[in-house]
């Protein structure tokens, strides 16, 4: 009885034994099944992070795209008006000169061609011109003499290396030296700071000065220098000008000049024919 029992015993613990191989074996695939569906569910999940993020960077870079083309659209519509607003104020100022008509586009073409050779702006020889017109009959001098002057100064600003917005006091003070009817010592001081070649040419061209600088501010501190005479002694001294630069190259600042002069000028025959500033006021 005791064999049997102990049979039984074995075998019972043998059925247990498979039983609990059995259970655990399932368990385990139930858990591998699990933990394949939490990978895949982990994948998915990563690949929907990736997809969305890719999305995000797509709309970001479409966006900066957008903004990019707006803000350089702006500087460019902002450039542009700009460059015919200098346009519409040289047109002012020539026709508050009394220039209009078929003068006009002698004037001012004239103007252009010695702005570029010089790499002056444009707006500061108008400016220039306009000053000295409104004394153009005191002085008795014609409208090409008045050209002529312009381009000479334009010249002397060139060889003193100057640009017209350094010079613009003494440039504030000549137009004022021939409006006074005699050139004042604070007047002719300004031009001797700010623009020597102007002063020099002057007394090269006025025989009681004899070229001496020094001679032509005595007489002017005296009040024997008319501004008619001054006018003429810079017209005839300034012929050497154009030989002190001869042969001189541009700066690259003057090269930027010249462009923006060229540019005030395109913008200028566009607006001429498109009226954008009418349309843009």
């Amino acid at each position: 009885g005791c064999a049997q029992c102990c049979e039984w015993k074995v075998d019972g613990m043998a059925d247990d034994l498979t039983r609990l191989l059995v259970s655990m074996e399932a368990n385990i695939k139930a858990y591998e099944k699990e933990m394949k569906r939490g990978v895949d569910v982990t994948k998915k999940a990563l690949r929907d992070v990736e997809r969305r993020h890719k999305q995000s960077a797509d709309v970001v870079s479409r966006t900066m795209g957008r903004l990019g083309g707006a803000l350089a659209g702006g500087a460019a519509l902002k450039g542009a008006q700009a460059l015919i607003d200098t346009a519409t104020r040289i047109d002012n100022a020539l026709k508050v000169a009394g220039v209009s008509g078929d003068q006009l586009k002698t004037v001012y073409d004239s103007l252009f061609a010695s702005a570029q050779a010089n790499a002056a702006p444009m707006e500061a020889l108008v400016q220039l011109y306009g000053r000295a017109s409104l004394v153009q009959k005191e002085l008795g001098i014609s409208t090409s003499e008045l050209l002529k002057f312009t381009d000479n100064v334009a010249v002397a600003l060139r060889v003193s290396g100057k640009s017209a917005a350094e010079s613009s006091g003494a440039l504030l003070q000549l137009s004022q030296a021939l409006g006074s009817g005699v050139v004042r010592a604070e007047e002719f001081n300004s031009m001797l700071e700010g623009a020597l070649p102007i002063v020099q040419a002057a007394a090269r061209g006025i025989d009681e000065a004899g070229g001496s600088v020094a001679k032509l501010r005595q007489l002017v501190v005296e009040g024997k220098v008319s501004s008619t005479a001054f006018f003429r002694g810079f017209q005839a001294g300034a012929v050497t000008l154009k030989d002190q630069v001869a042969g001189s190259t541009y700066t690259v600042a003057q090269g930027f000049t010249r462009l923006q002069n060229a540019a005030v000028d395109a913008a200028r025959r566009i607006n001429d024919t498109t009226g954008a500033s009418r349309s843009a006021a």
